[in-house]
Order: structure tokens, then sequence, then C-alpha cells
């Protein structure tokens, strides 16, 4: 039933990698083990694992930072993690990013077999509907155009350079090059530069001889040969090395490459695509980038804008992705909410396309109410407060700051008299929240709505005011 099935356990406790390897073998699974993260990470880059089992307490990189190292890395496989109860809310932390599920310490073989079968099927539904994984998503015009030109590209054996912002879907662009090419039917090979350690990436571009170094017992062929007659895709091609650079440009020019250990070129036949956040003729005037292979890759330069600048884009993205998860995690479709519409929109995505869909993948399986709501998006570094949206990351002194700027240019019903000019903020916001008090007769929760901020806050300043010897008392109603 799983004969084909590959497993990883990382853990560094030796009966616990034993004892977990006896239960998978028994299910007909293969099954490899590492003793740490960095064991762990070095196997999963060289196989592709349809299930890994995890400890979360390790030594030097934890299971966290293994799971974010995968993450960063494009290994997409369900991860579950092993947990002590004291870990416990390490391994929920986990969840939220992402991680497929974690046990507690100690379990029954059992539980390790149901969890295993659960992983698997996950895997398959996964691939399953990886047709709509690769769904070109967008609404905006400049996306509409940027993809008409994508398809004329297509059509072509021309290099393409595909610049933006992480997460901005470069990826998802250079398979839709790939796909829309004479190439489709030959493999699309990805390979993230910047995942890659420095040692291992020449033999992952171009493949080693049998002997070439100490373990290789037999030749392996690189991701130029395995993306032979298609495309292969150099994601993040700034963090190439600048002595492996002048072997990339020989394949551009020459169309062949040499393997680790080998004597005599090998030919291949591939469209290249590349992707970077970097600027690279910066990097070519610092002397980090080759001059002629930014020129040979730059045939073709298209360049996906960050989602903070195409926000039409954002509900699109999100109303998609919502189906997407509700549909693979089993769940209801729950809509989302006006008001988790207006954050959705209101925010930045510094994470761009990724952190959207990570954001409402965590809403799709943690969300309790029949729709989506603010609370449940998790937006890094934000809390809700009722309708306002507040950086945890500020002190109260920031954000009273900011809220009184949007109160004074915002909202001309609350007009509140006083004179900035020469003043400093401290004392214009002292003025502002007692003088607020004192026309609402001291009602804190009434002055803390005009404001915008939360009682919580309110009392803060209040008390500071105290300590700096202001009577704030008089501005107080005597019942609030």
């Amino acid at each position: 039933m799983f004969g084909e099935k590959h497993v990883l356990v990382v853990d560094d406790d030796e009966n616990m990698r034993k004892g977990l390897e006896v239960t998978i073998k028994r299910m007909g699974i293969n099954v490899d083990t590492a003793m740490d993260a960095a064991d762990g990470f070095e196997k999963a880059m060289k196989r592709r694992y349809d299930f890994i089992i995890s400890d979360l307490k390790m030594p030097k990189i934890d299971g966290l930072s293994f799971f974010k190292m995968l993450k960063n890395a494009g290994i997409d496989v369900p991860v579950c993690f092993i947990t002590a109860y004291a870990t416990v809310e390490t391994a929920v932390e986990a969840l939220k990013m992402g991680a497929f599920d974690y046990i507690v310490k100690p379990f029954p073989p059992e539980v390790v077999e149901e969890l295993i079968i659960r992983g698997l099927n996950l895997g398959k539904q996964k691939v399953s509907k990886n047709d709509n994984e690769r769904k070109v998503i967008y609404k905006s015009k400049y996306m509409a155009e940027l993809f008409s030109i994508a398809m004329d590209v297509a059509k072509s054996e021309a290099t393409v350079l595909i610049t933006g912002e992480s997460g901005t879907g470069k990826e998802v662009l250079a398979r839709f090059i790939h796909e829309n090419s004479r190439r489709k039917n030959k493999s699309f090979v990805a390979i993230n530069c910047a995942a890659v350690p420095e040692n291992l990436v020449e033999s992952e571009f171009f493949g080693y001889e049998k002997g070439a170094f100490t373990g290789a017992e037999k030749r392996k062929p690189g991701k130029f040969e395995l993306a032979d007659g298609g495309t292969i895709l150099l994601d993040e091609i700034g963090e190439v090395p600048l002595h492996l650079q002048a072997k990339l440009l020989r394949v551009l020019q020459e169309k062949e490459i040499e393997r680790l250990g080998g004597i005599k070129p090998v030919s291949v036949d591939v469209r290249i695509i590349a992707t970077t956040n970097r600027d690279l003729k910066e990097e070519v005037n610092k002397g980090n980038f080759r001059e002629d292979l930014y020129y040979r890759l730059n045939v073709i330069n298209i360049h996906i804008p960050p989602l903070r600048d195409r926000k039409e884009d954002v509900l699109h993205l999100a109303e998609f992705f919502l189906e997407k998860y509700s549909k693979i995690n089993g769940k209801k479709f729950k809509a989302l909410s006006d008001e988790a519409k207006r954050v959705l929109l209101d925010y930045d995505w510094p994470g761009n396309v990724r952190e959207l869909e990570h954001t409402i993948e965590r809403a799709v399986i943690l969300s309790k109410g029949e729709r989506i709501e603010p609370k449940d998006l998790f937006l890094h570094g934000l809390v809700f407060n009722n309708d306002i949206c507040v950086d945890k990351k500020k002190s109260n002194n920031e954000i009273i700051e900011e809220e009184i700027v949007n109160c004074v240019e915002d909202d001309e019903d609350k007009k509140i008299s006083f004179e900035l000019k020469g003043r400093s903020i401290a004392d214009v916001e002292r003025e502002l929240i007692l003088n607020t008090l004192k026309d609402v007769g001291g009602n804190r929760t009434k002055a803390a709505e005009i404001l915008g901020i939360t009682v919580r806050t309110l009392r803060n300043k209040l008390n500071e005011y105290r300590a700096q010897g202001i009577n704030v008392d008089e501005y107080l109603g005597k019942n609030d």
C-alpha cells in the first residue's frame, strides 16, 4: 500500500529514532533517520519525502527552526512534531506556521501509524490538486498585462529574468511560462539557490561522478540534466557564489555542463528562467555578480510588483485560498467578514502573496466562528481591539501618538482646539487627552472611543500624568 512512500525521522534521541523506525517499517514504508536538524535538512534536500516526523527540542537547531528551513527551501511536505508537555505551546506555534500536527510524548505505536496515514493522504490530496494550485489568480489591470506579456514570452526560447520581492509569485509566473511553452510536456525543475549550502551548489546544479568525493558511491545527475528538454528555474539567482557563476555562463553559451569529478562535458537542452529579489545591476556594480552573466540572463525582464501596490488582487487571492484550504482540510467554507476584508486590504503584506496564503490557511484551520474574523487572521505583529488594529511591537506612547495624528487629520467632527506648532507630541498628546476627558464629563470609556484608543491605554496615560505631578482627577467624572 505504502511501498513507494518515504518518511524521514529527525530526533537526537537514538531510542526514539529506532522505535519510530521499527513502527514505520512495519507499515511497509521506507524510512530514513537523522540525528539532528542539520542532518535532516541535508537528507530532505537530496530526497523528496512524503512525510517528516521531527522532535521539537533538539540541540543547536530546534524543530521550529528546522521547519522554517524546509519552508524557505521550498520543501512542501507534511511535518509532524514530537513534543513534551513543556513545549506544547511551541508546537501550537508550529501549527500556525503550517505544520501538519504534533504528538505528545509518550505515545503508543498506533498513534504514529494513524498520524502517518493521515499525512500521506494529505500528500495525495496535494498532488491531485496540483493543477488548482498553479492557477494564476489576479484581478488588477497590471497583472493582466503582465501575464499577457508572459504568454508571448512563453512561445519563445529566450532566457527570462523575473524580478520582485520575496513572495510575489515569481515561481508561479515561471511555471506559467513553462506550461505555455513548447517544452510543457518536459520537466520543470526548480532549485532554490539561496537554500542550497555553498559547498553543495555545484553538485546540485551539475551532478557528480562516482568517486568524485568521499561518499560519492554512484553517479548522480544534477538539476540541469534532470531538466534536459524542459525548463530549469534558478530561484534567487543572486545567491549563487561568484566562482560558480562562470559555470552557469558556460551553460548559457555552450549548452553543456561538466559533472563534479567528470572529464568530459555533457550536452543539455534547457531553457533557463531565473528569479531574484535583489537589484542584480547593483550587485554587478558591487562586484558580487558577473556582468556578462547578468546580460545573458536579462534577455527578457518581467517585474512583479509587491502585493501592497496591487490591492485589487488581495481579496481575489484570499477567496481563492479560502476555497483551496477549506477543501484540503475538509473544512466547511467560511466567508470573510466585512471587518476581515478591511483588515486584509489595510495591511501592507511585507511577505506578499505567500504571507497572504499562509494567513488564510491558518484562518481556515483555527477559526471557530461562522465567518473569518480579524482575530482569526493572526497577522504578524498585529492585535485586534474591536474596530482598531494596533502594532503590538510599538510602545503605548508610539501607539497613541499615531492615533492622535489620525484623529487630528482624519476626523473633522472631533474638533478639539490646540496649537501644534513649536510643541512636542507629548505635550499635544497630554492636552488632547485631558481636553477630551473634560469635554465628555470625565467619561473614560467615551474619551477612549473618541480618541480611537483602548480604555486600558488611556488609563496608562493618566497614570503617567499623575506620576508627573499633574492633577488628572479634575478632568475625571465623579462616578467614572
